[in-house]
C-alpha cells in the first residue's frame, strides 16, 4: 500500500476499517497521522491469540482509563469516547492480525465489528477513525486499502 493511499484518507478525514496486505513500519504510518493530526495507536499483534490478549493490548496502546473492564462492551465504549486524547482523527494500527484470526476467528470477527460501530459512531459527529488491520490474510469482509483508495 502506498502511504498516499492512507495520506488521502486522512486528509478526507473519511474514517474506516481496512486491511493491509502486508506490514507496515508503525513510525511510518504515525508520521503520516501526525502530520494529519491524528492520534496514532499501534497494536502488536504477534502475541494475541485470545479475546483477553487483544483487550489487555487495545487498552495499553490507547491509554484506557483504568477502570476499563476488559470486556467487548468496554471496548466499544472506549473506542468511541477517547475522551483523554486530543486528536482531529484516530488512526488504530494492528498488525499480525493471523493469530487471533486463526486460533479464534469468532473473536476477531466480534473486534471487528466492534471497530466498525466505533468508526460509525465518530463519523457521526465528524471525526474520522481510520482502522487498518495486517496479515497475511484479509479478514472477511474488510476492503484491502490500496491505491484505488485515493480515485474515490
Amino acid at each position: 500500500m502506498p502511504l498516499s493511499a492512507l495520506e488521502t484518507i486522512l486528509e478526507e478525514n473519511r474514517g474506516g476499517v481496512w486491511f493491509l496486505p502486508a506490514h507496515k513500519e508503525p513510525r511510518a504510518l504515525q508520521k503520516v497521522a501526525k502530520e494529519a493530526g491524528f492520534a496514532f495507536f499501534h497494536v502488536e499483534g504477534k502475541n494475541i491469540g485470545r479475546k483477553e490478549q487483544l483487550l489487555n493490548h487495545v487498552a495499553t496502546a490507547l491509554h484506557f482509563p483504568g477502570d476499563f473492564g476488559h470486556n467487548w462492551d468496554a471496548l466499544e465504549e472506549c473506542l468511541t469516547d477517547l475522551e483523554w486524547v486530543d486528536a482531529d482523527g484516530y488512526l488504530l494500527y494492528y498488525d499480525h492480525i493471523d493469530a487471533l484470526m486463526s486460533a479464534h476467528p469468532d473473536q476477531f470477527e466480534t473486534f471487528v465489528e466492534i471497530v466498525r460501530d466505533a468508526v460509525g459512531s465518530w463519523k457521526e459527529d465528524g471525526t474520522a477513525m481510520v482502522v487498518l488491520l495486517s496479515g497475511s490474510k484479509g479478514p472477511k469482509g474488510v476492503p484491502k486499502l490500496n491505491a484505488k483508495e485515493e480515485e474515490e
